[in-house]
């Protein structure tokens, strides 16, 4: 019986940890001035309510600004048409088909926007995918996210789509104690204890 206490009691431990931290890091966000500022609590808002209503508060978003790729209701995402700019941050017009026309070090980007299920409440995903065209190179070359050598404009498209969204689904958002959006949920711990010890078992060091 003490092995089954002290199991659940590091599990809730642990969990209680991992919430703290999240917390902390919710706060060094907020604290983020003007725009990074709510682009970061767009980010850790949680919803509830009508999924197809706040999918389609969603899509209707996503698609005043981009042209889109995908719309599924049953996964509820949606994806975007890569659209070109330059290095300047500036939307190409040319060359949609033929990337010859488009100007060197010119940014694709594309963003697929899921909304997930988090316990009994809901979040919003969205993940871009962006390429930058080499002329040196023959097809445009992947970049991660968080690559150091994006421009800033280029995260800023997807942070400012994000936190439209989040505007949308203001209806739809819970507020913790305090105006903090609230931590992700765990799973209920278990209040089934650990098998026993075998009593033939060696015991452990």
């Amino acid at each position: 019986m003490k092995v089954g206490l002290a199991w659940r009691g590091r599990s809730v431990y642990e969990r209680r940890m991992r919430n703290l931290i999240l917390s902390c890091a919710a706060l060094a966000l907020v604290a983020c001035g003007g725009g990074n500022r709510e682009a970061a609590l767009a980010k850790l808002a949680r919803y509830q309510g009508d999924q197809l209503a706040m999918f389609g508060a969603i899509k209707t978003t996503a698609e005043a600004k981009y042209k889109l790729s995908m719309s599924d209701e049953t996964t509820l995402t949606v994806a975007t048409v890569g659209k070109w700019y330059t290095p300047e941050g500036l939307v190409t017009t040319s060359g949609e088909q033929d990337i010859r026309y488009i100007p060197d070090k010119s940014i694709n980007i594309q963003i697929t926007i899921k909304l997930l299920p988090d316990g009994d409440k809901w979040i919003v995903d969205v993940q871009p995918k962006m390429m930058r065209l080499d002329k040196g190179t023959p097809m445009p070359q992947p970049l991660k996210p968080n690559d150091i050598s994006l421009p800033g404009w280029a995260p800023g498209k997807v942070d400012q789509l994000a936190l439209e969204i989040h505007q949308a689904l203001k209806p739809f958002e819970v507020k913790a104690p305090g105006g903090m959006a609230p931590p992700p949920t765990d799973p209920a711990p278990s209040t089934t204890p650990p098998p026993a010890a075998d009593p033939a078992a060696p015991p452990v060091s």
